[in-house]
């Protein structure tokens, strides 16, 4: 008996090391996306915006979802506060209303793949299509085509750069702000994360996904305290799309001088 307690151990710890790993390595292989290898593609990867603007920028992954979403959506009203929603291709199938919804309210749509892949493990005709599909599904809810894109995981390949730039898209990472709100690490520790760590044209990263499926998620919670904490302190909310506006303008006046 303890002999298979003891198995039972060291599969899980090598299960959760790898995960750990895993997750890890695509990070990295994101943080390190301005080297030699992506040098030709810096000016479409967006990890922040700019450092003299007082603004960020809320960004939810893996919607649309049914339950969440439509509460998303009523406390950034309450707040008239704008967000972007990179959404999977397949949810958008059963949960068009709710994106009409979103960009009716002026949020920005944005494309995070079909079926949540990662793409650093797959060929460019697969990372193509899941991009072009989603692409094309959101030009059927919205009537535009998304023009930002973010990949899950954080993972990253050449291949998807390649079709992000063929496209007149860009990359959006996320800045230092990561409270990991779809793990349920507390509605106190979401709040804190964001309110201790935010800096000026910082992306936040949430989620309309929540693995716990409670009526309110923790990430609702969070919203509706954190966002007058970040309006007492002087920010302003910008989607991606002005976010990447404001830059696009810094980098021209700096090519200028």
């Amino acid at each position: 008996m303890m002999k298979k307690i003891l198995y039972v151990i060291c599969i899980s710890a090598i299960f959760i090391f790898g995960m750990f790993k895993l997750e890890n390595i695509n990070t990295i292989e994101a943080n390190n996306l301005v080297s030699d290898k992506f040098k030709e593609y810096e000016d479409i990867i967006i990890k922040k915006g700019r450092d003299d603007k007082k603004v960020v920028a809320l960004t939810f992954d893996d919607g649309p979802d049914e339950d969440f979403t439509p509460q998303i959506l009523d406390i950034l009203k309450k707040h008239n506060v704008k967000g972007t929603f990179f959404v999977i291709g397949e949810k958008v199938e059963y949960n068009g209303d709710i994106v009409k919804r979103a960009f009716k309210e002026g949020h920005e749509i944005a494309n995070h793949t079909f079926t949540h892949i990662n793409v650093s493990k797959k060929s460019y005709d697969e990372i193509n299509k899941e991009i072009i599909d989603t692409q094309n599904i959101i030009k059927e809810a919205i009537g535009e085509y998304p023009t930002s894109f973010r990949p899950p995981y954080r993972a990253v390949s050449k291949n998807m750069c390649d079709i992000i730039k063929n496209n007149d898209m860009d990359i959006i990472l996320w800045s230092n702000i990561d409270p990991r709100d779809w793990s349920n690490p507390g509605v106190d520790y979401i709040v804190n994360t964001i309110t201790s760590k935010v800096e000026n044209g910082n992306i936040i990263l949430l989620h309309d996904y929540n693995k716990v499926r409670n009526k309110t998620s923790q990430t609702i919670q969070a919203l509706d305290m954190f966002i007058p904490k970040l309006k007492e302190k002087g920010f302003d909310f910008v989607t991606i799309h002005e976010l990447k506006d404001s830059l696009d303008k810094d980098r021209a006046t700096q090519k200028q001088q």
